[in-house]
């Protein structure tokens, strides 16, 4: 069954506004070019160009990327893709989201999700995790990218990737 994420009360701290963040923009419709850019232009995000490292996938075709408005966490910055990946068209939505505790991130992304663990892998002082969960009815492969030594201070940059 298709588990659809909570979202909690406009009191929730930090970490539950990461996760909603992820939810509302990424998970909740699965990646969606067209509508997050529609999003943005609506929200007034501030575009950015230069932020490719924003792409979960090698062969883009497409990219847009934007600084997020005061309603999501302070230096959120979202990007949408489509592109290729092992030969099959794709859409993409990745949040980086700076100054996240990664192990409460984590914790409550779990919490919320159908989330299951398909990978691991560390390189350096990163770690990549991959997970598959149904999010909007739709089976996603979710991307967490973050520091291997959990801080307050993290960076976590995610991404649910969708066949196109």
């Amino acid at each position: 069954a298709a588990a659809c994420l909570v979202t909690l009360p406009s009191l929730a701290d930090g970490v539950d506004q990461a996760v909603d963040a992820l939810h509302q923009t990424c998970l909740a419709h699965g990646p969606d070019f067209e509508r997050t850019v529609a999003q943005a232009a609506t929200r007034r995000w501030t575009p950015l160009s230069g932020y490719a490292a924003l792409a979960p996938v090698n062969e883009v075709s497409a990219f847009r990327a934007w600084e997020a408005d005061e309603e999501l966490p302070s230096g959120t910055m979202i990007a949408v893709t489509r592109g290729n990946m092992d030969g099959r068209a794709v859409q993409t939505c990745t949040v980086k989201l700076p100054n996240v505790d990664r192990a409460q991130f984590e914790e409550r992304f779990f919490e919320r999700t159908d989330a299951e663990k398909i990978g691991e892998t560390r390189t350096g002082s990163q770690v990549s995790k991959l997970y598959i969960l149904v999010a909007g009815n739709r089976k996603q492969l979710v991307h967490l990218t973050s520091m291997a030594v959990s801080g307050r201070s993290d960076i976590i940059i995610v991404s649910s990737i969708v066949d196109d």
